[in-house]
């Protein structure tokens, strides 16, 4: 039986890509932009206060050595950095908590903004993505981070094996904007720790 194969000429193949290369990233622009439009006029935009520099750290963490527990306190849209896409003040991985492998955190989420916002714990090269995917600590997220949420919420999870993530915000496009901050896991800090950069 002969079989019928559908031939596609050089030239459509070619045009196709084409226009693949042009709307693709049209899309993950326009994407963006939206996300950042959203942000632009809401409330929590207004709020003119400084970001947190390193004189502030014990006010965004607190260890427990002895249990062996962190708890770390995140607000959403503290202030009007990055149009409001920030958690403490902070993004696109500029605050650095170090967490010991092993150790137990819990974070306490607030949303200042009406826009819908998350917490979710992912490997630091999926904060750059559109979508973040699955968190990757069990328990390691808000509820449902993907919808966002506009009020406050708690969780705890284990950090249980060592390596570079971060606490991003989980709504589509948000950590893609700078809507995300670092947490090393490390197999060789004694205790947990906060950086945050100096503010000019």
């Amino acid at each position: 039986m002969e079989r019928t194969y559908l031939r596609v000429a050089p030239r459509s193949w070619l045009l196709g890509l084409l226009v693949l290369g042009l709307i693709l990233p049209l899309s993950w622009g326009n994407t963006l932009q939206a996300a950042e439009a959203d942000h632009k006029d809401h409330p929590a935009t207004g709020r003119k206060i400084p970001s947190p520099g390193p004189d502030d750290v014990a006010k965004f963490i607190k260890i427990d050595l002895e249990a062996k527990k962190v708890t770390i306190p995140l607000t959403a849209t503290y202030n009007d950095a990055n149009h409001g896409m920030n958690f403490n003040g902070h993004f696109k991985g500029r605050a650095v908590y170090t967490v010991p492998k092993g150790w137990t955190i819990t974070i306490h989420f607030k949303n200042m903004s009406p826009v819908p916002h998350s917490a979710i714990v992912v490997e630091q090269v999926m904060a750059r993505r559109l979508q973040v995917g699955e968190a990757y600590f069990e328990g390691a997220s808000t509820k449902d981070p993907l919808k966002g949420i506009v009020k406050e919420e708690k969780f705890t999870f284990v950090v249980d094996e060592a390596g570079k993530f971060a606490i991003a915000c989980g709504f589509p496009a948000h950590s893609a904007s700078g809507h995300w901050i670092a947490l090393d896991v490390s197999k060789d800090a004694e205790t947990a720790s906060l950086k945050l950069p100096i503010q000019p």
